[in-house]
């Protein structure tokens, strides 16, 4: 008998660890720049950090494609000749952690079996391809090409989506994110601020574009942006001039229509409703507002473009 045989969901679990911790490391990276010292030298000096990440994704895509095979059945993940088998009634019991799996070509050829090609992305055999031939280079120790972190996250998202589909990243990396265990403990030696996972948007936006991140979600996020108003209510930070809030705009018409009422926002995952409605500030040509604070007397109104509150009687 073959025990200890593993399911789709560790596999997926697996999976995940090795993608998000290559696009925590960027990150980590990224934060840590000053303004003296250029990015390009920071990178050329981490560049194992990058090499490191590329063979992480090329882990994280077998996990994923062992998780969806093992939704078949886990024992095709088995290298060994079935006549090899110890499963008859006479023979010892193995474990499946200590037998060899399948990988490369054979890998792929039963992912395929399993799920079938028109289910897959058009373009990620040759992703797949790519972060091979580039995994097996570094390796073997002859991989001394240059490689750049908007490289290496646009393969960390093309990995998401091609094999989990839009917004598996960011749901991904959310999770992540919020299960450390600093937030059920509520430890007071970190600080755990939901501006910390609010900036990795900011960092993606600035370093890939809109156009790029467009892809990876549902959303159409290069369509009018709006703040959020729950992300820039916790985004509230002290300075020198008084309290001031973010003013990144990650929220969005879902669906994009000139008189539609619900909005969306990435970073958060939020839906929520919203009256259309001019701004009563000078200057602001928004006209889409929201109900952030409601009693018995009175209804106080924000602009998700301008952050500017208006306060009336209850209606």
């Amino acid at each position: 008998m073959i025990t200890g045989i593993p399911n789709a969901n560790e596999y997926k679990q697996i999976a995940m660890e090795c993608l998000i911790q290559a696009y925590n490391s960027i990150v980590s990276v990224d934060n840590a720049l000053t303004n003296s010292t250029p990015r390009e030298k920071i990178w050329e000096y981490n560049q194992i950090v990058l090499r490191s990440g590329l063979v992480l994704i090329h882990q994280g895509i077998e996990g994923l494609l062992k998780s969806e095979i093992c939704k078949t059945s886990p024992l095709l993940l088995i290298e060994k000749k079935r006549g090899d088998w110890k499963t008859l009634p006479e023979s010892a019991d193995e474990n499946f952690s200590e037998l060899y799996t399948i990988g490369g070509e054979d890998l792929l050829r039963t992912y395929y079996a399993c799920i079938g090609a028109k289910k897959v992305h058009e373009k990620f055999l040759q992703l797949y391809e790519e972060i091979r031939v580039r995994r097996n280079k570094i390796v073997h120790g002859i991989g001394n090409e240059k490689l750049t972190p908007e490289y290496i996250l646009t393969l960390i998202l093309d990995t998401f989506t091609y094999l989990l589909g839009k917004d598996s990243f960011w749901e991904a990396a959310s999770s992540k994110f919020y299960q450390h265990p600093g937030f059920q403990y509520e430890d007071e030696d970190v600080e755990w601020e939901d501006m910390i996972h609010y900036n990795k948007m900011e960092h993606l936006s600035f370093f890939l574009g809109k156009k790029t991140l467009k892809k990876h979600f549902s959303v159409d996020i290069t369509a009018r942006p709006y703040l959020c108003p729950h992300c820039t209510e916790k985004s509230e930070i002290a300075t020198k001039k008084g309290a001031k809030r973010a003013d990144s705009k990650w929220a969005f018409l879902h669906p994009n229509d000139p008189l539609g009422t619900n909005l969306s926002c990435i970073v958060c995952q939020s839906d929520f409703g919203v009256l259309r409605e001019d701004c009563g500030k000078d200057g602001c040509k928004g006209n889409v507002k929201y109900l952030i604070e409601d009693d018995d007397d009175s209804e106080t109104y924000i602009c998700l473009t301008c952050w500017h509150d208006e306060t009336r009687e209850a209606s």
